[in-house]
């Protein structure tokens, strides 16, 4: 008769199983959550870039207003947040003078050509990569598109001296650098240390820089007349509209 009170007490040491309730411990898969939480933003990262790259094969870079409403992203401040990790990786880029369709992919698909400085009459060409600096920012362009081979720079033009040519204040002039070009191609050339874009001829030691624009004269250089030199040829002018 004793024994059976014994044995049943033991279910209540089978109450132990109430230290099972330890499970709940096992809600530190709430934790798991962060790691839903890193691959979300990993593949939303990837397809915000996605997006740009898709957009830019389209001839239209991509606002961030677009990639928003795109991806279902709740607003514009996510998107910038994906924006700046995609920068701090190298993906992309902004360009400031393309407003608000400014952000480019430096991918594979889109490698780039560095804005190193600008070109205006009677001023040096600036260089920034002459002088170990990084370029300004990239134009998402590939090298394969233009003409020839060689290393390409971007220049922003400044002046309206080339205007008949098609060549406007603001546009990036596309230079592919070399030291010699050939009659009738637009270069970029220093007089003297001072820069200027224009339509290149030379008849034994006479020189002619020629502009697009009557406001603008012919610059003669014969032999003895000045340090000229070439560096480089206009073979693209980008142009940026405002969206």
């Amino acid at each position: 008769m004793n024994r059976s009170p014994d044995k049943r007490g033991t279910t209540k040491k089978r109450g132990t199983t109430r230290k099972r309730g330890t499970t709940r411990k096992r809600g530190t898969t709430r934790n798991r959550g962060t790691t839903r939480n890193r691959s979300t933003a990993g593949s939303t990262r990837e397809a915000v870039l996605a997006f740009i790259v898709g957009r830019e094969s389209e001839g239209r870079p991509a606002t961030v207003r677009e990639i928003a409403d795109e991806l279902g992203l709740s607003s514009p401040a996510s998107v910038h947040r994906h924006l700046r990790n995609l920068e701090s990786r190298g993906q992309v880029v902004r360009d400031p003078s393309a407003g608000s369709r400014s952000w480019r992919a430096l991918t594979e698909v889109a490698s780039g050509v560095p804005v190193v400085g600008h070109i205006a009459a009677g001023e040096p060409i600036e260089n920034c990569l002459a002088c170990g600096d990084p370029p300004e920012t990239w134009l998402p362009l590939r090298s394969q598109a233009f003409v020839g081979s060689g290393d390409l720079v971007a220049l922003r033009v400044e002046g309206m001296s080339m205007r008949d040519a098609g060549i406007l204040s603001g546009d990036y002039a596309i230079i592919r650098c070399q030291p010699e070009v050939e009659n009738g191609e637009i270069a970029a050339i220093t007089v003297d240390g001072e820069g200027t874009l224009k339509r290149w001829s030379r008849r034994g030691s006479q020189i002619r820089l020629e502009g697009a624009n009557p406001d603008f004269p012919t610059i003669d250089l014969s032999k003895g007349k000045g340090t000229v030199e070439v560096f480089g040829r206009l073979v693209g002018v980008i142009r940026w509209f405002p969206s």
